[in-house]
């Protein structure tokens, strides 16, 4: 899970013009829950064309909890953060039905993420053939939506002064709560407040499932590729520490495209890449350190271009 800036994607105009699917639904909705037994209602305008094409080039075509890619392969949900048809755990209230097309309410989830299964779920210290002996456990947002203090329950309620504890990586950012410690697999942590998990890091792996079998072992292949990428590009920064001339031009034009894929694979469209950063960003730091001292000290003997003829490793490593 990544941090991811909202306001860079305009609102879906069927959630926002006046006379859009919207508002009129919302408008239906008011009348349907005056009646306080009321329970249940046909939303639909969340499904709307273009919304499921903002949330597209909102979050890359990947899962806003697990950066799986998903949409290739089936369906997107159009999650809602505060469920709209009821809360799990609170008999008595009837959903945030208000926010059913609150485009701050929706995010792009996998399917697995978004709705109730069982699942195995993978522990620290772990192997694969342990967790695939495991038994499984139900994990999946469903209607959970825990919070600390007081749950709005109607239009009029302040949802924002609510604490959920589920992160919405479009108002929180996960980095400050979620870490991916060195283990046989992929695992992620919530963050530790002195001897404390932290509660929002914690809540959100538990309820979304991030630790389970399959999603655990796509990012194992993910940062095994990644670390083999990175053996590369250190094997071929060594070699030109000891090169000059033509050599060392190609040993670092390997350099180079090595640090590229790398790049590519930590960009924030692309799948796990918090993950990725996370893993990988000490050892590229250290590398992009080596590779100016060297470069440094073989521009003065005469042996690499000068400034801005060979600037993709660092570009890339600065990315």
């Amino acid at each position: 899970m990544r941090r991811v800036d909202r306001e860079r994607v305009a609102p879906p105009a069927s959630l926002t013009a006046a006379d859009g699917a919207g508002p009129r639904e919302l408008k239906r909705a008011r009348g349907h829950y005056r009646d306080k037994n009321a329970t249940g209602f046909a939303f639909a305008a969340y499904k709307s064309a273009d919304v499921a094409e903002a949330m597209r080039a909102l979050f890359g075509g990947k899962c806003a909890y697990c950066e799986s890619f998903h949409s290739a392969s089936s369906p997107t949900d159009v999650e809602h953060y505060r469920p709209k048809g009821g809360v799990e755990g609170e008999a008595g209230h009837r959903g945030y039905w208000w926010l059913a097309a609150d485009w701050r309410n929706l995010l792009p989830s996998c399917v697995l993420c978004n709705r109730r299964n069982g699942l195995r779920i993978a522990q620290p210290g772990m192997a694969g053939a342990d967790v695939a002996a495991s038994k499984p456990v139900t994990v999946g947002k469903g209607n959970l939506f825990p919070i600390r203090g007081r749950r709005a329950t109607g239009p009029r309620g302040d949802c924002e002064a609510e604490d959920p504890l589920l992160i919405d990586p479009t108002r929180r950012d996960p980095a400050a709560h979620l870490d991916w410690p060195q283990d046989k697999l992929s695992l992620v942590t919530p963050r530790f407040l002195g001897r404390d998990p932290d509660p929002y890091g914690r809540a959100t792996i538990d309820i979304l499932g991030l630790n389970r079998q399959d999603l655990v072992e796509a990012r194992t292949r993910h940062l095994d590729a990644a670390r083999v990428l990175l053996a590369n590009a250190e094997f071929a920064l060594t070699v030109a520490s000891v090169l000059s001339g033509d050599a060392l031009q190609e040993s670092l034009r390997r350099f180079d495209e090595t640090m590229a894929l790398l790049s590519g694979m930590c960009a924030p469209d692309r799948p796990y890449s918090a993950m990725l950063e996370a893993h990988l960003k000490q050892r590229l730091s250290d590398l992009l350190a080596q590779y100016r001292a060297l470069r440094a000290q073989r521009r003065s003997e005469a042996s690499v271009p000068a400034a801005g003829e060979r600037e993709l490793a660092e570009d890339a490593m600065d990315a």
